[in-house]
């Protein structure tokens, strides 16, 4: 898959779980998925994957890897 491609399904994810603001967290985009990085808990449940992608999640980050810094 190109970069490109993957680039913009983790800025829809990003866009899904609400992390336009640059602080609650991010979504990173990998060769094997998609990691996704938040401030706090998930409000919502957990989805494995997203466009047939692997999801990792980690909460409970620090401010500044939930800013991406």
């Amino acid at each position: 898959m190109s970069d490109s491609y993957m680039r913009e399904q983790a800025e829809a994810l990003a866009q899904h779980l609400k992390l336009t603001d640059g602080k609650s967290g991010y979504v990173e985009a990998t060769a094997d998925g998609f990691v996704v990085y938040l401030r706090r808990k998930h409000a919502g449940k957990q989805f494995p994957t997203w466009d047939g992608l692997p999801v990792e999640w980690h909460e409970n980050v620090g401010t500044h890897k939930a800013a991406n810094r």
